[in-house]
């Protein structure tokens, strides 16, 4: 029992180990060497890997097919030796990489192989050296970064010893990394009371754990004396204690040199700012909407309480894809802290959309762990921004060029006899040492006196001096410079020293030259069309005619603007020009209008078309209208003869058609009193010979009868017909589901008669006249009753649908009915005057009904079309707008 307890046991620790345990019998060749193993025994970790449960007694290489010879090989040898072995392998499965450390160790005469899935480990491996590698790399980027900067960038433990210091502030001090780094501020040529000074604001960095700055003055190893802007920030450790001091300093001297004017104005600006509440906005929620406001943010982006719960895109669109709102959204959706100044806000504030600039800090406002909305203050700054130009022209100009490849940036003493270069690719930018006499290194020889000349001006007006001169290249060809040299002034308006730049121009003189000679080419062929051509700037004034201008209105070659053109139009014709000529100006459309301007020659006003289009730049901006006059006076003499003409002739043809509507009056008059007549007489016949008719008498009379009613109702079509086109009516929104009902009324008789239906439900409402439309669908309906099949009932489907066409709104009405139909080939002539498709004497009509639907369809703006299937039915497709442009049809 005991036993068997100690069995179950083993069984259970076996298989609850974490890591595979196989145990191994060796397997002998004929030579007794061994040459794989038998397995006795796989614990569950192992099965689950090798996925086979019919293991035992299988030889090894066969259940893992994956090992490799190595591990076969250092089995074998424990095997034989009885030493144990550890080593490390990766095994491909299920196109995954594993790695497995493997144990084999001897026990008796068989082999316990310990397996462990050591995957992780050697992945987290990897990545901790992939890690190491680009750590290394970043800090011979920093250290590279660092180095080449000429700001002083520093670090100090909390004794105050440097334990690192740049490239320019070992120069500074004129020391070596070995001679400075691991000493204080003193030994490093600090004076007392600079040391004292940064020694307390050390111990402030490290007290408040925030950053501090300053501006301070001392003595550089190789420049003198400078002022330098510097600040301290804290280094944490893991804990989040201060462990070191950050600290950058740069040199401002010629900054503060060039703020001394201002320096009043801006300590008091300061002290204003200081003193007004910062502008203050809270947002709330994924929408931003306006929680909190106060009354100088309301005051400056010149809004009320009212937007108040309103989303901030809404009280100012026009943020939307500007650099600011890219901001707003990374500081809610991302959580990071936003804090920039002077940043560049186009927005509207008080009518229109101007330029401000703004002093910004977004914060995130976190609840609970989770970003619920953000605090933004704004401190606008652009009347500060305007007034610091001027200042800090200099200093823009420097770090522009220094980053222009092409440009030399330098230095020169009060009278320009010795240049110091500092930076640039130049002619001069490889001499390190002062040069002397750098006019005659610099400047062309054919530029060097007015060289001399604008210098001398510039010194005696201590003003700027700007020139473009020709310089000789290394390699002996000419190239073009242009040059800028500003004077720094001292306190005393004396002139320190210049600061100068110089540009290589010669790309932009040969393209001048291109575009003189793309100018000249353009100007003779425009001399040889015979339209007038001309040109104009962005702002309308015309500042180029061709020759065929001034041949035609005798005017100089060298006036240009509008009073170039106005004196020789027909003053009937200016105040129209000039309204659209500076309306497509404005708006940037292209510019078309007819007008005269007078021959010098001849005094005669004649008709041109003037064009003109806008040429543009990539960027969209306007940068010159092309135009063109032509003469077409002319054309437009025919033109108004030709209107003249179809006036007249459209006269004559009114007269025409009130001529033929009084003769269909009088004709259906004058044709309806014979019919009356025959109809009277034939009465009167019938009442004397009553009784004394014979059979065949009384069929002649009544087809005489049928003959005279077909008569009288084609002279009332004939003139329905003839007046369709000639009444007025006023439209009105008729609804057709009320036309129906009363046709339906109407041809109530007809419908028992034949066991007839109207089906139709929700059809539309639109605009037309009201008695037109109902004696359309009465036509359409009557018939389909009219010709319905002998033995079914006429069933009759009317349905409709909206359509859109060429931005307009139809009704597609279908009328559909199950009579005799009509065949294919009719369709092109059943909308015809007297057409009859079926013999008059089975079916009723005059062939006008139809054509009548045709033109109230058309009357209306609309159409009708037929289709048919004999002895199946036909259908009506009926078009019209829902809309009428007109009062009256």
């Amino acid at each position: 029992m005991e036993l068997t307890n100690n069995l179950n046991l083993f069984e259970i620790v076996f298989n609850a180990a974490p890591n595979g345990i196989a145990v191994l019998k060796p397997l002998y060749n004929n030579k007794n060497r061994i040459q794989d193993f038998s397995i006795l025994l796989l614990n569950s970790a192992m099965i689950s890997w090798v996925k086979d449960v019919n293991y035992k007694n299988k030889r090894y290489t066969e259940v893992f097919p994956w090992i490799k010879n190595d591990i076969l090989e250092k089995l074998i040898e424990t095997s034989e030796t009885g030493i144990s072995v550890n080593y490390e392998q990766w095994h491909e499965i299920e196109e995954t990489k594993k790695w497995f450390l493997y144990t084999a160790v001897k026990q008796d005469d068989l082999i316990v192989l310990t397996t462990e899935d050591i995957t992780e480990k050697k992945q987290a491996e990897t990545a901790l050296n992939n890690a190491l590698t680009v750590a290394e790399k970043q800090k011979r980027l920093y250290d590279s970064i660092i180095n080449t900067t000429p700001d002083l960038v520093y670090v100090l433990n909390l004794d105050y010893i440097f334990t690192y210091a740049n490239k320019a502030l070992l120069t500074m001090w004129g020391k070596s990394a070995e001679d400075a780094i691991g000493k204080g501020l003193r030994e490093n040529g600090y004076e007392e009371w600079h040391a004292e000074m940064h020694e307390r604001e050390i111990d402030e960095v490290v007290s408040t754990k925030k950053s501090i700055r300053g501006t301070v003055s001392f003595p550089h190893a190789e420049l003198g004396r400078r002022v330098y802007d510097y600040i301290f920030a804290p280094v944490f450790n893991e804990k989040g204690d201060v462990e070191a001091i950050a600290g950058t300093t740069r040199d401002i001297t010629e900054i503060k040199q060039a703020e001394g004017k201002l320096q009043l104005s801006e300590s008091r600006f300061r002290k204003m700012i200081h003193q007004t509440p910062a502008p203050t906005l809270i947002l709330k929620g994924d929408d931003l909407i306006i929680e909190q406001i106060n009354h100088h943010m309301l005051q400056m982006i010149g809004r009320g309480e009212e937007i108040i719960g309103m989303r901030l895109i809404d009280v100012l669109p026009e943020l939307e894809g500007q650099y600011v709102w890219e901001q707003v959204l990374n500081v809610y959706n991302k959580g990071i802290p936003f804090d920039q100044s002077e940043v560049l806000v186009p927005h509207n504030r008080t009518g229109e959309l101007k330029n401000y600039y703004y002093n910004l800090a977004y914060r995130p406002l976190i609840e609970d762990g989770k970003i619920t909305g953000m605090i933004q203050v704004a401190v606008e700054v652009t009347e500060q921004v305007v007034a610091r130009q001027k200042m800090e022209e200099s200093e823009n100009r420097f770090r522009a060029l220094v980053n222009a490849s092409s440009d030399l940036v330098y230095r020169m003493d009060s009278d320009w006899m010795i240049m110091h270069s500092l930076e640039g690719d130049g002619l001069l930018s490889n001499s390190e040492e002062p040069v002397v006499n750098w006019l005659d290194k610099f400047i062309h020889t054919s530029d060097l006196q007015r060289a001399v000349n604008l210098i001398s001006q510039s010194i005696i007006d201590k003003s700027i001096f700007e020139m473009e001169h020709r310089v000789t290249n290394p390699d002996g060809s000419i190239g073009w410079v242009f040059s800028r040299v500003v004077p720094i002034l001292d306190e005393n308006d004396k002139i320190i020293e210049w600061f100068g730049t110089a540009s290589d121009i010669t790309s932009q003189k040969e393209l001048q030259e291109v575009i003189k000679e793309s100018e000249e080419k353009f100007r003779q062929l425009a001399d040889l069309v015979p339209q007038i051509i001309w040109t104009a700037r962005p702002d309308g004034f015309t500042d180029y005619y061709n020759n065929r201008w001034y041949e035609y209105t005798g005017l100089e070659e060298d006036g240009h603007g509008d009073n170039s053109w106005i004196p020789v139009l027909h003053p009937n014709d200016v105040s129209l020009v000039k309204e659209f000529w500076y309306y497509s100006v404005e708006n940037g459309n292209p510019y078309q209008l007819e007008f005269r301007i007078k021959n010098i020659y001849t005094k005669e006003y004649r008709w041109f078309l003037s064009k003109a289009v806008p040429i543009k730049d990539k960027t969209g901006a306007i940068t010159k209208w092309f135009g063109t006059c032509t003469d077409i006076h002319e054309h437009k003499s025919i033109t108004e003869k030709l209107e003249i003409l179809v006036a007249d002739r459209t006269k004559e043809l009114q007269r025409s058609n009130d001529d033929l509507q009084q003769f269909a009056h009088v004709a259906s008059h004058d044709l309806k009193e014979p019919v009356r007549k025959i109809k009277t007489f034939l009465s009167r016949l019938e009442d004397r010979l009553d009784g004394k008719l014979d059979e065949s008498s009384t069929k002649f009379i009544e087809r005489i009868h049928v003959a005279a009613d077909r008569m009288f109702n084609m002279i009332d079509g004939v003139l329905a017909y003839s007046k369709i086109n000639a009444d007025s009516q006023k439209t009105t929104l008729v609804d057709l589901n009320e036309i129906i009902r009363n046709i339906e009324t109407d041809l109530e008789i007809a419908l028992q008669k034949t066991n007839g239906k109207i089906l139709y439900q929700n059809l539309p409402k639109l605009e037309g006249a009201t008695v037109l439309l109902y004696q359309l669908f009465y036509n359409l309906i009557n018939n389909s009753i009219k010709f319905a099949q002998e033995t079914i009932p006429p069933i009759i489907s009317i349905s409709a649908e909206v359509i859109n066409e060429q931005d307009k709104s139809f009704a597609l009405i279908r009328l559909e009915d199950n009579g005799i139909g009509f065949a294919s080939n009719q369709t092109n002539h059943i909308f015809e005057t007297f057409t009859r498709l079926n013999p008059k004497d089975r079916y009723e009509g005059t062939g006008l009904g139809l054509s009548l639907c045709k033109k109230i369809a058309e009357r209306h703006g609309g159409s009708i079309t037929a289709s048919g299937i004999p002895n199946q039915g036909a259908v009506f497709t009926i078009k019209l707008p829902l809309e009428q442009k007109e009062n009256d049809i």
